[in-house]
C-alpha cells in the first residue's frame, strides 16, 4: 500500500523534573530533509534523532522538535531574574539582526523562554539528563511508529485517487484501439478522395507506396501499446509494500512522453482528442503523485 510523506504525529510525559513534548511533521520532498529543534545542553541527542528518522522514513521534509520545561510540581523553584533578563535581551538581538537582514522571526513565547536551562533556579545534573536523553529516545520510536501510521492513512486516499487515474486511462486506451480498428478504411476513404480533388492520374505502385509512407508515419500502435505497459506498471506499483515515489514519478514522464507521440502522430481527430485526454489525466495523476513516498 502507498504511503503518502505527509504526516503528523506528538507525545509528551514527564522524567523526573521535566515535562516534556515531542512532535513530528513531513511533507513531500524529493529526498530525505530532517530539520531538529533539540536543546543544545542535551548534547549528542539530535544525532540520535536524525538516526532513528532516516532509518524508518526514506523521503520527506520533516521537522522534529522538542519542547522541555521545568515540571511545575517542583516545588521550592523561582525565576533567576538575571538569567531571564539575558535569555530575552539576546532574544531582543535575535530579532533586531534578523529584520535587518529582511527575515522574519516569531515571537518568543513561554515555553521558548522555559525551555532554556537556567532560566530558574533549578539546575540540571548530569544524571537528570541523561534519564531525560533516555526517556526521549525510548519514546521516539512511538513517535516515529505513530508517524508512519499517519502517512499510511493519507496513503489510503492517495491510493484510490491514483487507482482510479489508471483505471481512467484504462478506458481511453481501449477507446484508441477501437478508434484504430476502423481507421485503416477510413484513411485509405480519406486518401483517395483528396486524389480525386486532384483530377489527376497517378501512376497506381507510386499510389500505394505514398499510402505505405503516410500508414507508417500516422501508425500509433506502438505508442498505445507503450502507453498499456505503463498502465500495467502503475498496477505494480500501486500494489508494492515498499516506497515507490521516485518510480512512479519517473513513469509519469514516460506516460506523458508516448500521449505527446500519440498527439504528434495520430493525424485523426478521435486519436488527437483521446491523447488530449490522457494528458490531462496524466497531469492529475503526476500532482498527486508527487506526494509519494
Amino acid at each position: 500500500m502507498l504511503s503518502s510523506m505527509t504526516g503528523m504525529a506528538a507525545l509528551s510525559g514527564s522524567t523526573g523534573p521535566y515535562d516534556w513534548s515531542i512532535e513530528l511533521r513531513g511533507v513531500n520532498n524529493k529526498s530525505l530533509d530532517i530539520r531538529t529543534r533539540v536543546p543544545d545542553w542535551l548534547v549528542g541527542l539530535e544525532q540520535l534523532i536524525r538516526k532513528s528518522i532516516s532509518a524508518s522514513v526514506t523521503r520527506g521534509s520533516l521537522q522534529f522538535s522538542l519542547k522541555i520545561s521545568v515540571s511545575e510540581t517542583l516545588s521550592g523553584r523561582t525565576v533567576d531574574m538575571k538569567k531571564l533578563s539575558n535569555i530575552l535581551e539576546n532574544a531582543s538581538i535575535v530579532s533586531e539582526q534578523a529584520t535587518k537582514n529582511g527575515l522574519s522571526v516569531s515571537p518568543i513565547s513561554l515555553a521558548d523562554i522555559a525551555s532554556q536551562n537556567g532560566f530558574t533556579d533549578f539546575e540540571s545534573t548530569e544524571e537528570t539528563k541523561e534519564a531525560l536523553t533516555k526517556a526521549i529516545v525510548t519514546h521516539l520510536a512511538k513517535l516515529i511508529e505513530d508517524f508512519r501510521a499517519s502517512r499510511s492513512s493519507e496513503g489510503i486516499a492517495l491510493h484510490k485517487v491514483l487507482l482510479n487515474g489508471i483505471l481512467e486511462m484504462e478506458r481511453l486506451v481501449a477507446s484508441c484501439n477501437s478508434t484504430l480498428a476502423s481507421r485503416s478504411v477510413d484513411f485509405e476513404a480519406s486518401f483517395q478522395a483528396a486524389l480525386q480533388r486532384l483530377d489527376q492520374q497517378i501512376d497506381p505502385d507510386r499510389l500505394a507506396q505514398e499510402m505505405a509512407i503516410l500508414a507508417v508515419k500516422s501508425d500509433v500502435a506502438e505508442e498505445i501499446d507503450r502507453i498499456t505497459a505503463h498502465i500495467n506498471a502503475a498496477h505494480d506499483l500501486l500494489n508494492s509494500t515498499e516506497p515507490v515515489g521516485r518510480k512512479f514519478d519517473f513513469l509519469m514522464q514516460e506516460f506523458n512522453r508516448e500521449a505527446n507521440t500519440l498527439c504528434a502522430k495520430s493525424s485523426s481527430k478521435e486519436l488527437t482528442s483521446l491523447g488530449i485526454e490522457m494528458k490531462v489525466i496524466i497531469d492529475q495523476i503526476r500532482e498527486q503523485v508527487q506526494n509519494v513516498e
